[in-house]
């Protein structure tokens, strides 16, 4: 049976079991729009902006652990992407981005819109944002071309994209993809020799004493492999604790026995005596690059006494922040199995451990609560302070609730304030970071995953970056819960400027502006809350609609974030630097 090139495309996806798309139209996107429209299993959905097209497909691919896909036109639909792709680079996710471009026989001849080689060349502003950005030069290469990057955006975990010009896209072609193989999804190599390595020390040391203060450190590369009950397999059989980075929150349950919760930025006390205490012996951090914000700014007191096991798929990312005692390359599921079965003189020792590791943590436990400046969870301030905002909406939320956190102050607030109870309940862009992607991370995440209530929590900031996508949640009637931290400034940047003076001050001004009266314009819905007993009852209204509800409170811009350990790590660094 053969097809146009454009129809390949799209069948192929679908029998790869993408069953959703994120496009914005344009004209040399013409081709797609009628398989896009027209293939049985396939939903498009029309994003208000290219970025929001590329993070709407990340959250796709973090909720659904296949490819999201985004389409755009070349030349500006292209550099639309730029910060999108290298947030999703940055965070390793899965994304295709494909790009329609002129015709091969019209490059660098002033054709309209021309992205090509031959004139902008938007295959090379892509290269240092994806793992690969190819153009497609000949029909023959279509199919060939779409499953090397679909491969290599799920072997590397990170974005590819393909420019497919007009003519290809016309080009006859027969659809003959043959599904990639599930290890493509999930792969469990593993290097044995380095875990043997790794797993002895265990064993009784040379001194006869057994592996004791065990902690285990998360990130996010154990969702990545779908880990997660493999590592609370491993921590419950021989009762070791557990703290998640940032980027690893919803990994487990926070309310496990075993949890510590964050450690790093908007980390929480448990995480943090725990790991910095010099007792702990063994440290094994599992899917962590170990990032500023994983380390509490390169922290060294986070190093163990013993032995520090670093397990990571990608060998690039064990030892740039520290060296390893026991470096391992392997898939994170694949070594957390192995741990979880071992038995022998290795199982000997960790049992031997136990009691030693359960009066840890019972006495890390009894230091204070877990979250920092409780406190601050049941203050009746008007305006409204942060951490009792975030509580009171948590508290109106079911269990199984999913968080979309936004980037700005609000992201320490969620970290420490809004339990997360595991299977992926917590996504953000949390290494790069830009600003606005938050709802339209959820909004993938969300058709994802449609049977989980999901909440967006976002600045007003943010809103003005990316807030338009609200159109997008409203058109294709997608339930979300929108929380709009409104302190009318830029807050994160607001704390230091302040100490520069009026006038750096003052840029960090956002005038205030009427979140649900914009958010009505957009075809959702919305209130703003002033007081605290308000805002449980905003929030569960919300999540009974079947359209985005937005919930603006009043927030005072000066209550300090919750990042005490942050900022004492980040004032002893600066001194030693």
């Amino acid at each position: 049976m053969t097809m146009d090139g454009a129809t390949c495309v799209v069948r192929s996806l679908a029998a790869e079991g993408v069953d959703h798309l994120f496009m914005v139209p344009g004209g040399l996107n013409d081709p797609f729009m009628p398989p896009m429209t027209g293939t049985d299993g396939v939903r498009t959905v029309v994003a208000a902006h290219e970025a929001g097209a590329a993070y709407m497909a990340d959250g796709y691919a973090r909720a659904s652990g296949r490819l999201g896909v985004a389409f755009g036109i070349g030349g500006p639909g292209v550099t639309n992407m730029v910060t999108a792709l290298a947030a999703a680079r940055a965070d390793r996710s899965a994304l295709l981005a494909i790009s329609g471009e002129v015709a091969t026989g019209t490059e660098g001849r002033g054709a309209f819109q021309d992205g090509s080689g031959a004139a902008l060349d938007d295959v090379s502003v892509l290269r240092p944002v994806t793992a690969r950005s190819l153009s497609v030069n000949s029909p023959a290469n279509l199919q060939p071309y779409l499953r090397a990057a679909s491969l290599t955006a799920l072997r590397e975990r990170a974005p590819v994209h393909l420019s497919i010009p007009l003519d290809v896209q016309r080009s006859e072609q027969r659809a003959d993809w043959t599904p990639l193989p599930e290890a493509a999804y999930r792969p469990l190599a593993i290097d044995r020799e380095a875990t043997d390595a790794a797993l002895s020390v265990f064993s009784m040391d040379t001194t006869g004493q057994p592996a004791a203060n065990v902690v285990i450190l998360a990130g996010p590369g154990v969702r990545h492999a779908r880990a997660e009950a493999a590592l609370i397999a491993a921590a419950e059989r021989f009762d070791i604790p557990m703290a998640t980075t940032l980027g690893g929150k919803g990994l487990v349950p926070e309310d496990h026995p075993l949890a510590l919760g964050v450690f790093g930025y908007g980390g929480s006390r448990w995480a943090s005596e725990a790991i910095l205490d010099p007792a702990v012996s063994v440290l094994v951090v599992i899917g962590s690059g170990l990032s500023q914000r994983d380390t509490l700014n390169w922290d060294p007191k986070m190093l163990p006494a013993r032995e520090l096991v670093h397990v990571e798929a990608d060998p690039a990312l064990i030892g740039r922040t520290w060296p390893s005692s026991r470096p391992v390359t392997a898939s994170p599921r694949a070594f957390l199995e192995l741990l979880a079965g071992v038995e022998g003189p290795i199982a000997a020792g960790l049992e031997s451990g136990r009691p030693a590791r359960l009066a840890f943590l019972s006495d890390v436990r009894s230091r204070g609560p877990r979250t920092y400046e409780a406190e601050d969870t049941t203050r009746d301030t008007e305006p409204m302070h942060p951490a009792r905002f975030v509580t009171e909406a948590r508290a109106a939320c079911p269990r199984e609730t999913v968080l979309s956190v936004d980037s700005g102050a609000h992201r320490a607030w969620c970290s420490e304030y809004w339990p997360s109870y595991g299977n992926g309940d917590y996504v953000s862009l949390a290494n790069l970071a830009p600003m606005g992607g938050a709802i339209p991370l959820g909004i993938g995440a969300k058709i994802a995953r449609p049977e989980r209530p999901m909440v967006i929590a976002t600045g007003d900031g943010c809103m003005l970056m990316h807030g338009m996508e609200l159109h997008t949640a409203a058109r294709y009637g997608i339930p979300l819960v929108i929380l709009v931290f409104d302190n009318h400034a830029y807050g994160n940047i607001w704390y230091r400027a302040k100490e520069m003076g009026a006038g750096a001050e003052a840029l960090t001004d956002i005038p205030g502006l009427s979140w649900p009266e914009f958010a009505r314009a957009m075809g959702a819905d919305g209130v703003t809350v002033s007081h605290p007993g308000e805002v449980g009852e905003a929030v569960a209204h919300g999540l009974t609609q079947n359209k985005p509800f937005l919930v603006s409170a009043r927030i005072d811009k000066r209550y300090p974030t919750p990042i005490a350990p942050w900022r004492q790590a980040v004032a002893e660094w600066e001194d030693s630097h």
